[in-house]
């Protein structure tokens, strides 16, 4: 966590040298980041846990707003399509997910992702039950959030 707030200040530090656009901000973000990336040996290994998740964290980003393109895409045709070949469904998922916060987590990034809602969780916290707009297929959807959304949030988080 330290590292994290060296490497923000870091940013800042660089964008208050620049003219103080996100540009610059997130310009800084990789400048401190190559430096810690750099010194990570001499610094520890809170140094290197940090290096590896930083670029874990990127993969994520980059995955999950991917995925916010293409839902958007098949909801937006899902609406001007024939509405009644439409297959709702709410599907039980399996959690791997444990904690309190990697449940919040996972619910949250499935409610901003369009056509999926998160609408209940078991008393055991086990299971969370999943709305779908079209689903097709209940096994391809559920595979599709435990080893896309659920297995990469973990690794950022855990």
């Amino acid at each position: 966590m330290i590292y994290m707030l060296i490497n923000i200040f870091l940013a800042l530090l660089w964008a208050a040298l620049q003219l103080f656009r996100p540009v610059d901000f997130a310009g800084g973000f990789l400048v401190g980041y190559g430096l810690i990336w750099v010194t990570r040996d001499w610094l520890g290994e809170d140094a290197r846990i940090y290096t590896q998740r930083v670029p874990t964290f990127a993969r994520f980003l980059v995955y999950y707003f991917g995925e916010l393109l293409v839902s958007t895409w098949e909801v937006t045709l899902t609406l001007f399509s024939d509405q009644s070949t439409l297959k709702p469904a709410i599907i039980a998922l399996p959690l791997t997910a444990k904690t309190d916060l990697e449940i919040v987590l996972l619910n949250n990034l499935l409610i901003f992702t369009p056509g999926t809602l998160g609408v209940h969780l078991s008393k055991d916290r086990a299971t969370l039950y999943v709305h779908f707009i079209n689903a097709p297929d209940a096994d391809a959807a559920r595979e599709k959030i435990k080893s896309g959304l659920e297995r990469r949030l973990l690794e950022v988080l855990r």
